[in-house]
């Protein structure tokens, strides 16, 4: 073999390997800068899921009574708003905090005929009817303090 033959040939071969490992630092570059992007998204949603997360706790805890019978004890129904329900949620107290809070955005402070459930999927659901409420000694004083005022 000629000797500039066998240095074409060394030549070509370090191109490609030269090539070879500019190609591999691209790539890894670029999976870098995927990955930095991918991570500022991850933040992003962990952040509007975690103020989200703070939304349903504060409303749901506006909710002052709940019960699994159409009525609550020590309460009186001023008005019923309307049925709601939950589903999707990971567990079954996930599912009635988030009742709760649907029903506050809702304008109720009570849920009434509260039921929950696990389906097939381990999914759990939550229903109920939200309502408004006031407590009944609030009325009995309410109204002995009126008798009163007409009376004396």
């Amino acid at each position: 073999m000629d000797d500039s033959v066998v240095v074409v040939l060394v030549a070509a071969a370090a191109g490609i390997i030269v090539l070879v490992f500019a190609v591999r630092l691209w790539q890894r570059w670029r999976w870098s800068a995927y990955l930095s992007r991918r991570r500022r998204e991850l933040r992003k949603q962990q952040r509007e899921i975690d103020a989200r997360q703070q939304e349903i706790e504060r409303l749901a805890g506006r909710i002052v009574s709940t019960s699994s019978t159409t009525t609550i004890a020590g309460f009186e129904i001023v008005r019923q708003i309307e049925a709601v329900f939950a589903d999707g949620h990971p567990s079954q107290s996930k599912a009635v905090e988030a009742l709760k809070a649907l029903a506050a955005e809702k304008g109720a402070n009570a849920l009434i005929n509260l039921g929950s459930a696990r389906l097939p999927s381990g999914r759990c659901v939550a229903q109920g009817d939200a309502v408004v409420v006031r407590p009944v000694a609030e009325r009995r004083n309410g109204s002995l303090a009126e008798g009163l005022n007409e009376t004396g």
